[in-house]
């Protein structure tokens, strides 16, 4: 007899079978004042809000389209059916049938040309605001001489928003190139190669498309979350369920982690081996900058960067202030957000060869006026704040 509990978490699991949420990840849920919707802001259909300081999808709305898991700086929301591995599978794939000429295309231009092109040579997407840098990179270092995003009537289109997002990933992704010194290029472009055309006498197989309409029938989905419920429900297995309140660790911060798809990006960045010493301005990266002046060593930067691109610095000599990585921000601006006295500031323009190399900038703060454990700091900081001496403890 099925029990109660287990429909609840077949729903949970059903939230969406196109998006995961990941709620420690997401900046405004890890810190309530951070100021970032970027998800919000490139969903078209509406389907993402921030209820009860969680980020919530509404499965109804969603169309799979995986723009807010491009836009996205912490992967708090991932893209399923596909997941990114089964994506990059394909695009290796249908790559290998052009000797070297990528083809990505929406599915509206998909539609519009069925029959006319050879399905094995394409990628499909549901839109190519699905696009982003690991992927591309992934094609040139399989040996991509040039990627085409093929475009719908986007002007005409409800979700042409989206097109914005793949304009900024062709616009990245071809700074990268250029800096680590690749000739092959990203164009978005409305009409296919002609490489994509289909040959006389091979005829048109609907199944060699089936990549996202196998992977994103919703029968076959909910069938097997059901099943994999059941199955576990029987072995008494549960697993692992994701803590609702982060903790700070002994290092006074909390949780740090690395994207899946920024791992995956650097990877590929560093088999095209080193890159030229040149600035680079993408939405990827950001150089953290400290007015030294200004800060009051508070160091709540550190405390919720979600990657560890700011962390604590302790010396036994005494010295305190902070680490940065560049290669290791996101630009999810949390640090900015947090920075009460506007002493921090975020630039747009990172060192390639800091990306490359994993460098690490050192910024020595003053000593804080009011030290965390001192057993008289809350009086000593009203009396700062207030500019009397009159405060006394009880």
């Amino acid at each position: 007899m099925p029990k109660v509990t287990d429909f609840f978490s077949l729903l949970k699991n059903l939230e969406s079978m196109d998006i995961a949420v990941h709620q420690n990840r997401c900046v405004k849920v890890r810190n309530r004042n951070a100021t970032c919707t970027k998800c919000a802001d490139a969903c078209t259909s509406g389907c993402i809000s921030f209820v009860g300081n969680e980020l919530v999808i509404a499965p109804e709305k969603c169309i799979g389209c995986g723009t807010c898991a491009t836009v996205c700086p912490t992967c708090a929301l991932e893209a399923l059916h596909p997941s990114d591995g089964e994506l990059h599978q394909a695009a290796v794939k249908a790559l290998k049938a052009t000797n070297g000429e990528a083809i990505i295309a929406c599915e509206q231009i998909l539609a519009a040309a069925e029959g006319l092109f050879d399905p094995e040579k394409v990628l499909g997407v549901t839109c190519l605001g699905r696009v982003e840098e690991a992927l591309l990179t992934t094609l040139v270092r399989e040996g991509a001489a040039h990627i085409n995003l093929v475009k719908a009537k986007c002007d005409t289109c409800e979700h042409t928003a989206c097109l914005q997002t793949a304009e900024l990933v062709c616009a990245t992704a071809n700074t990268l190139l250029e800096a680590w010194n690749q000739e092959a290029r990203v164009d978005i472009v409305g009409k296919f190669p002609s490489v994509a055309r289909l040959e006389g006498g091979k005829g048109y197989d609907d199944e060699k498309r089936g990549l996202f309409t196998g992977l994103r029938d919703g029968a076959k989905y909910v069938a097997g979350k059901t099943a994999d419920l059941a199955v576990k429900d029987a072995l008494g297995i549960q697993g692992a369920a994701e803590e609702k309140h982060l903790k700070v660790g002994a290092d006074g911060t909390l949780p740090h982690f690395t994207p899946a798809r920024r791992e995956r990006l650097l990877a590929n960045l560093a088999s095209f081996g080193e890159p030229q010493d040149v600035m680079i301005d993408t939405r990827l990266w950001g150089h953290v900058v400290v007015d030294t002046d200004v800060c009051d060593s508070c160091m709540m930067c550190a405390t919720f960067c979600p990657t560890g691109a700011i962390k604590k610095l302790q010396d036994p000599d005494g010295a305190i202030g902070i680490d940065h990585t560049p290669s290791l921000c996101v630009k999810c601006r949390c640090c900015t957000d947090i920075c009460h006295d506007g002493a921090l500031w975020l630039s747009d323009e990172v060192f390639a060869v800091d990306v490359f190399s994993g460098a690490t900038e050192r910024t020595v703060m003053r000593p804080p006026a009011f030290p965390h454990g001192d057993e008289h700091g809350m009086v000593n900081a009203m009396k700062g704040l207030i500019g009397i001496d009159e405060v006394y403890e009880r």
